[in-house]
């Protein structure tokens, strides 16, 4: 199995210049952990996570002069469309990380694969959901 089977191909990126406050929004809105940072190209640059954003609260910066390049991993790590799903695994499983973000033969972005994607995938579906939300 190869990352494109399993990645999620529908997914928000920020630019560079999106502010913290942005970001933070979009990780409650899509219910995601992390976002990939783009340049004009759609080539990875970086990424901020929940963990980023909550440190950014707790040094009392303000979220809407903050900016994604400002507190980003800048060149986290990427896998190619074609990578084996188990080589996934292995990065997320050695970096303590949530998400690889996904890119083709032209480097840019075409996907995420999260733990989830990855726990979806491979667990049985034989639970129910009982009860009204």
């Amino acid at each position: 199995m190869k990352a494109f089977n399993v990645m999620t191909s529908t997914l928000v990126a920020a630019r560079e210049g999106s502010t913290a406050r942005e970001i933070g929004t979009k990780l409650l809105i899509g219910n995601f952990n992390g976002l990939p940072v783009i340049d004009s190209s759609i080539k990875v640059i970086g990424i901020v996570t929940a963990v980023d954003i909550l440190r950014t609260i707790r040094q009392g910066r303000n979220l809407d002069s903050i900016r994604a390049i400002d507190i980003m991993t800048r060149n986290p790590v990427v896998v190619n469309q074609d990578t084996e799903i188990n080589e996934v695994i292995d990065i997320i499983l050695q970096k303590a990380i949530i998400l690889v973000p996904v890119i083709n033969d032209e480097q840019r972005l075409v996907g995420v694969v999260s733990r989830l994607d990855i726990l979806r995938q491979n667990l049985n579906q034989k639970f129910l959901t009982i009860g009204k939300k």
